[in-house]
């Protein structure tokens, strides 16, 4: 479960350790941190708000079942965008690091209303898969896409855990985008599933990774593992590169 003040501690912690580009001494990670988590440009920015604004002000009401507590929740999009939904400002790096590194095809496990889908869909990747476990919930960011005229999604509903292996099968995604379920035995399904289906895949990017202990731990984990070369935490999220041609290093980078 979600720990408000927990992430606070955590995120005090990740303030007095984060670099920025004058720390960083791997031209790669250099590049990355310039072109991508710090670089805006603001005709681009300002096309993607606005198309963001048209999810997150909707007063349209959706009635939807939690896949995993099997709770009924009544909620407008707008009031469910404020509780769920990830900032611009983390859509945007999105939408940058994939034109940057050219990614293709991108899976994503976890639709919610579709924001980082949206935004992912607007970038070079001609391919964008997401995975959504509540049919009520997957139905609104459907209505969204058509709305927008967003062709290239590939939308598949249904239990995550269930469509993750056949649809990682058959995407092949360069770029892998986790943010259904926040548990430690989860993300160990994910990678392994990745590992087993998806070798090809070239980063791997798991969402709120200070969300819980039990989350932390699992980056945590995940950051000691020697099969990631190079792992990077810029709070909101972890980015591993599973094939990067480095020794094992792990970067804490001021977001």
């Amino acid at each position: 479960m979600a720990s408000p003040f927990f992430t606070f501690k955590e995120y005090l912690k990740y303030r007095s350790v984060s670099l920025n580009a004058h720390d960083l001494h791997s031209p790669f990670v250099f590049e990355l941190y310039n072109e991508v988590i710090r670089k805006r440009a603001k005709t681009q920015e300002s096309a993607l708000r606005k198309l963001r604004q048209k999810i997150t002000r909707s007063d349209l009401t959706v009635d939807f079942q939690d896949p995993k507590t099997g709770e009924d929740h009544r909620s407008t999009v707008k009031k469910l965008s404020r509780r769920v939904a990830s900032s611009h400002s983390f859509s945007y790096f999105l939408f940058k690091l994939i034109n940057h590194q050219k990614y293709h095809t991108v899976l994503e496990a976890g639709t919610s209303i579709g924001l980082n889908t949206l935004y992912m869909s607007q970038s070079v990747a001609s391919s964008v898969w997401t995975l959504e476990g509540s049919p009520q919930i997957a139905n609104i960011a459907k209505r969204h896409f058509e709305k927008l005229g967003l062709s290239d999604i590939h939308q598949v509903i249904g239990d995550v855990r269930d469509t993750f292996v056949s649809t990682l099968s058959e995407s092949q995604p360069a770029l892998i985008f986790l943010d259904a379920d926040h548990r430690s035995d989860t993300i160990a399904f994910y990678l392994d599933a990745i590992r087993k289906h998806s070798p090809g895949t070239q980063c791997i990017i798991v969402h709120d990774i200070y969300w819980s202990q039990d989350m932390k731990n699992s980056w945590s984990a995940i950051v000691k593992n020697p099969a990631y070369p190079l792992t990077i935490d810029i709070f909101q999220a972890g980015i591993i590169f599973p094939h990067h041609p480095i020794k094992k290093q792990h970067f804490v980078l001021k977001f």
